[in-house]
């Protein structure tokens, strides 16, 4: 069990829950949600008694949050646990009283029919909330794309330079086009987000068309020795030599197909951000310092006028419009960028040398741990 656990976080800390051990409701996405449930409880119970007189809304509180604290520690001893541990499964029975006992102490604190029915419908929005954030590992899965993130700072200069070496080129000789200015520099803020949500929604199309190649080359059954080179460093590196059985397929589930694919753009979403950065700050520093407000006024043919946030001289500084365009530019680009990733092979292999090293072990490991847990009769997903 202390061996299952490990690996669980093991995966859980590489964005991918679904390759853990158990990931069923009531023995995990539950019980790994238990603090936020039990705090949101609290919470539900303060907000319900607030309309009860004197100071038996707060006396209601406190005696709710020492008695649940009592129980949880009570059970844990009795387990021969520590007291704060989480608990091991989390029935029906809890998720029902989590919504009932809130419920039916704001209709008694209120004595009319729509506070309780609020306190239902946020109940059950924070259920649904807690489970979709604990099932995909959201939180596990954000400190993955951080993580991936400060690695990528270094690769974003070889990228432009190396595998996109006409994209700033190309921008830039869009960016001193007068339509452009008149387009995006005039566009208002929620139709310039709307464009760039556009833009976002057609890349992660396009991105979406090229994973189920790269979830299959993933799929290839590793020999034994490049799969126990894989669990060094790993919780399973001291039994992985003893596992029999090691080269024998183990398919993946439709669910842990689609993780790979969540972490698959998460890793190329998270590579042309930071080159959609990159991109704007330059754009925001070539428009302050070598086109002039009166230049931007020709450019933008008295649609608009040109609105300074910051003098640089009393010719040159922010503008509104520059920066509207600078946003507009940046994530065309990171769209282009996109695009060109699904057919270019120098780009394909300078973006998936990274992310596909790291998917190849995981997957390694995971022939290993279901291995592992069939020679030791655990379920195995």
């Amino acid at each position: 069990m202390d061996l299952q656990r490990a690996m669980d976080r093991w995966f859980f800390r590489r964005g991918l829950p679904q390759f853990a051990l158990d990931h069923s409701s009531t023995t995990a996405i539950w019980t790994r949600a238990s603090p936020f449930l039990f705090v949101t409880f609290l919470f539900l119970v303060a907000t319900s008694a607030a309309d009860i007189r004197s100071t038996a809304g707060g006396v209601a509180v406190g005696v709710a949050a020492v008695l649940l604290l009592a129980a949880f520690a009570a059970a844990n001893l009795r387990g021969g646990r520590p007291f704060y541990a989480l608990p091991r499964r989390v029935g029906w029975g809890v998720l029902v009283a989590y919504v009932v006992v809130p419920t039916l102490l704001s209709g008694f604190a209120s004595l009319r029919w729509l506070p309780p029915l609020v306190t239902v419908g946020v109940a059950i929005g924070l259920l649904a909330l807690a489970w979709v954030v604990t099932w995909a590992a959201l939180i596990p899965l954000i400190g993955w794309a951080a993580r991936w993130t400060t690695r990528q700072f270094g690769s974003v200069v070889p990228l432009v330079t190396r595998a996109l070496p006409l994209l700033l080129l190309f921008v830039t000789l869009i960016y001193l086009t007068t339509e452009v200015w008149q387009v995006a520099g005039t566009l208002p803020a929620r139709w310039l987000w709307l464009t760039i949500g556009l833009f976002i929604l057609l890349g992660l199309g396009v991105i979406a068309t090229r994973l189920p190649q790269g979830i299959h080359s993933l799929e290839a059954t590793g020999d034994r020795a490049s799969i126990e080179t894989a669990c060094a460093g790993t919780p399973l590196a001291p039994v992985v030599a003893g596992i029999a059985d090691l080269g024998e397929p183990r398919p993946l589930t439709r669910l842990q197909r689609l993780n790979i694919g969540v972490v698959m753009t998460m890793a190329q979403v998270v590579q042309v951000a930071l080159l959609a950065v990159v991109v704007w700050i330059f754009f925001l520093l070539f428009g302050t310092i070598a086109v002039s407000i009166p230049v931007q006024s020709e450019w933008l043919g008295g649609i608009n006028p040109v609105d300074v946030l910051w003098h640089l001289t009393p010719d040159r500084g922010l503008t509104r419009e520059s920066l509207r365009v600078a946003t507009f530019l940046a994530g065309f680009s990171a769209f282009y960028v996109t695009v060109y990733s699904a057919s270019d092979a120098t780009y394909h292999e300078h973006f998936y040398s990274d992310i596909g090293r790291e998917l190849e072990r995981a997957m390694a490991v995971r022939q290993a741990y279901v291995a592992h847990s069939i020679e030791r009769g655990l379920r195995t997903r």
